[in-house]
């Protein structure tokens, strides 16, 4: 089943656009500046850093698009990798170039409200997808339940084919078409026919044709109307035999009469 994309709002997605366009300027500026001053590792950015201490991860997660930093993170990180590293021991912290922090303090602000105007849209897109998720999920377990259903039925007929062909023959019945009133219709039989209801259990058959399948009950009479037409190309179970034609049963456990006999083929 295929869901489509939800929908968005084209002003909200806009807001969203200009926030990772800011965020993706920002972060190439801030690769730039690493690698104007040498592209110290993160190790050693992290170990020469003060306030607040950075961490590799952190400083992965900023230069590689993941997240804004914070203001206090952006001017330590640049504090650090604008002076000589490592640092000379035991020295104070050399302060951050005041041209460099204050040309970096107005780049993060302007991301930061681009990430503001963007909070509200990310809201409304992220309870959107949470809809377009819950509506999908609630469509898969109906089309689960219709399966289970289905699965169910096949299962139930399959049974009680099985119990139908297993089930051992009541002594007394009626098995074949040489009975006393059969004589007229097991001249339409052939000969593997005739053995097949002989053996007194139930088998498999196909109509050479569209034939007709008349009730149970009231089939031999001539005047009743058939139930169903049983099409070629599909087997169909024999239950017994009778004097008027064959008990079947169809795939879909409907029972009736078969008078045609003729050229039937036994599965």
């Amino acid at each position: 089943m295929t869901q489509e994309k939800p929908e968005v709002d084209a002003e909200d997605a806009e807001t969203i656009a200009v926030y990772d366009a800011a965020l993706r300027d920002f972060t190439i500026e801030l690769n730039r500046l690493h690698i104007a001053f040498g592209a110290a590792s993160y190790a050693a950015i992290a170990k020469a850093s003060v306030r607040p201490k950075l961490t590799k991860a952190g400083i992965n997660e900023a230069l590689s698009e993941k997240r804004l930093p914070s203001i206090d993170s952006l001017m330590e990180f640049v504090r650090v990798v604008s002076n000589p590293l490592p640092p000379l021991a035991d020295a104070p912290a050399p302060r951050c170039k005041s041209d460099l922090a204050q040309a970096w303090q107005a780049r993060w602000q302007e991301v930061k409200f681009a990430q503001r105007r963007a909070q509200a849209p990310w809201r409304r897109l992220r309870n959107t997808v949470r809809e377009t998720l819950d509506e999908a999920y609630r469509d898969a377990q109906t089309v689960r339940a219709a399966a289970y259903q289905e699965a169910e039925r096949l299962l139930a007929d399959a049974r009680h084919t099985a119990d139908v062909v297993w089930k051992p023959k009541p002594s007394g019945s009626v098995n074949n078409l040489n009975g006393a009133k059969g004589t007229a219709v097991a001249s339409d039989a052939s000969p593997a026919l005739r053995v097949a209801l002989l053996t007194g259990q139930p088998f498999w058959f196909a109509v050479p044709k569209t034939t007709e399948l008349f009730p149970e009950k009231d089939g031999a009479r001539r005047a009743a109307r058939p139930i169903a037409e049983l099409p070629p190309g599909q087997w169909y179970l024999a239950i017994e035999g009778t004097a008027s034609g064959i008990i079947a049963q169809t795939q879909d456990g409907r029972r009736g009469l078969v008078r045609d006999l003729a050229n039937i083929q036994i599965g």
